[in-house]
């Protein structure tokens, strides 16, 4: 089944910021709706577009999709005319490469690691392996307890910290590979 895909631009005369996005919606007056009901819940700034009324619309391509599951390429589009375009309010990139998306998990990993709560779950890792190779060699009792110790410990930490970011009201160190 052939899906037409359309990127599209919200502008408005007399105001120098527009809006690129996609759709592969068979009515463009559907999107619209939902940006419109958007601005009126002030669920997202359109920097003036829709005071006084709707944006203009303008279609800038047309893309014929083998379904709906062909979205990337749609998606690329829309990143290709926002790379284009000055004065964009989009607030998230349209389209991200596989090779972007592993750079910027890579990033949050990295980021999470340096956190004291990435850094207590990095050790009970480790300690979780030690007491996985000593169970197969059946070591020393004490080692194992020791270990078991430590980790019981660091559950604790990790329940501790987790608790001081949900009251502080900040998403968690691991919920989101998003990297400012």
């Amino acid at each position: 089944m052939v899906v037409l895909g359309r990127v599209y631009k919200l502008k408005k005369q007399g105001i120098e910021h527009c809006y690129i996005g996609s759709t592969y919606s068979p009515h463009l007056c559907i999107r619209m709706c939902h940006h419109r009901q958007a601005h009126r819940r002030k669920e997202k700034d359109y920097k003036g577009l829709f005071d006084g009324g709707d944006p203009e619309m303008e279609v800038l391509e047309i893309i014929h999709l083998d379904d709906k599951e062909d979205a990337s390429r749609l998606r690329a589009a829309e990143e290709k005319w926002y790379q284009q375009t000055e004065h964009c309010i989009n607030l998230r990139r349209c389209h991200v490469s596989k090779e972007e998306k592993k750079i910027q998990r890579d990033k949050a990993i990295k980021k999470y690691h340096q956190t004291p709560l990435g850094k207590v779950a990095m050790r009970k890792a480790a300690l979780n392996q030690k007491l996985k190779k000593y169970n197969n060699l059946i070591v020393n009792d004490e080692t194992t307890k020791q270990i078991k110790s430590e980790i019981k410990f660091l559950e604790g930490l990790q329940k501790q910290f987790k608790e001081e970011v949900s009251k502080a009201g900040v998403r968690s160190y691991s919920s989101s590979y998003k990297v400012s």
